[in-house]
């Protein structure tokens, strides 16, 4: 079952059946609307990409000299197209998470990208395998937190991640950080970053609730020189740097909101859990995704509407994905 028929099929499933707990809400935005800050005001003069990635690196605790090659986008997606467009130009490697949104995928297609896939449900194995005979880069994309595994990568992982990272200095690793809602970039990621192969994708997505608006791509050292210009050729418009600014500066309490309703979500979801005969994984407290060990139909069987595994591209078919979001309306 692809994400798509999933949608198809679970608007049936509510219909047909109301009384079904509905754990297959995955539409944040829809189930916070009401947390969504007002639009901002106007103001004089136009906003500077420069003086938003200064904001955005001081607001995370990064240092000043990070904001430059902390380069400005509208958003992760935005600035994943940009990447793969540019990439498509050489003969590269794209590793994706094979059990994630299908936006990834449909990104390196557009750009013709040759693609393999590493599962992340139940847990996370990076590639092993070589890469084809005449390639010369390999850039590997993962969320962190993992999504929708619901929690962060442990140190083991991204000890693995590491490893891999340094055999070869032509590896990148493509950082997800849009669950990641503190104002400071956690332990594993900080030291992804000093391996100075790691891509930092970030955005206002998850944590003010604004897609599609503003993001950043935070290039390793050594490759700020040559991106430079890609991302400089790509310019936001007026409105969403405007709106940028605004929720940093007047709305920096956002983050912390949401994760707070996450977690009393996950608690309620728990509850409702309780007593049912399936292995629940572990995950992050402000995750609103929770993995469970058994199959779509079975947990139907007990009134429960999940996620398949399988709308996500895993091959687990004895996965549900519940989701959290039903708790917070």
């Amino acid at each position: 079952m692809t994400f798509q028929e999933f949608q198809t099929a679970r608007l049936c499933l509510l219909t047909d059946r109301p009384e079904l707990l509905d754990c297959g809400e995955t539409n944040l935005y829809r189930a916070l609307a009401r947390l969504m800050p007002e639009p901002a005001t106007p103001v004089e003069g136009p906003v500077h990409r420069c003086h938003l990635a200064s904001q955005w690196t001081e607001f995370y605790g990064l240092p000043e000299a990070v904001s430059r090659r902390a380069f400005i986008t509208e958003g992760v997606r935005n600035g994943l197209d940009t990447l793969f467009a540019h990439l498509a130009g050489k003969p590269c490697l794209l590793w994706l998470p094979e059990d994630n949104y299908p936006v990834y995928r449909e990104l390196a297609a557009a750009h013709g990208h040759q693609v393999r896939t590493f599962p992340t449900l139940p847990e996370v194995r990076w590639p092993d395998a070589p890469p084809p005979s005449g390639v010369d880069d390999e850039w590997l994309l993962v969320t962190h937190p993992l999504k929708p595994r619901g929690g962060p990568l442990s140190p083991e992982s991204a000890g693995a991640l590491r490893e891999w990272l340094a055999a070869s200095d032509r590896r990148r690793a493509l950082l997800d950080t849009v669950y990641q809602l503190e104002s400071r970039f956690d332990d594993v990621t900080l030291q992804l970053l000093e391996t100075g192969q790691a891509v930092l994708l970030h955005s206002l997505t998850k944590g003010w609730l604004h897609p599609r608006c503003f993001g950043v791509v935070l290039m390793p050292e050594r490759d700020a020189d040559e991106w430079m210009p890609v991302f400089r050729a790509k310019v936001p418009t007026q409105a969403n740097l405007v709106t940028a600014r605004y929720l940093m500066a007047l709305h920096a309490e956002m983050p912390g909101k949401v994760k707070r309703e996450l977690q009393t979500a996950q608690i309620r979801l728990l509850e409702r859990l309780a007593g049912l005969p399936f292995k629940l994984l572990p995950v992050d407290p402000a995750s609103y995704f929770v993995p469970v060990e058994g199959s779509w139909d079975a947990l139907l069987k007990r009134g429960i509407l999940g996620v398949p595994a399988s709308a996500f591209g895993s091959k687990e078919i004895g996965l549900t994905l519940l989701t959290s979001l039903h708790f917070l309306s």
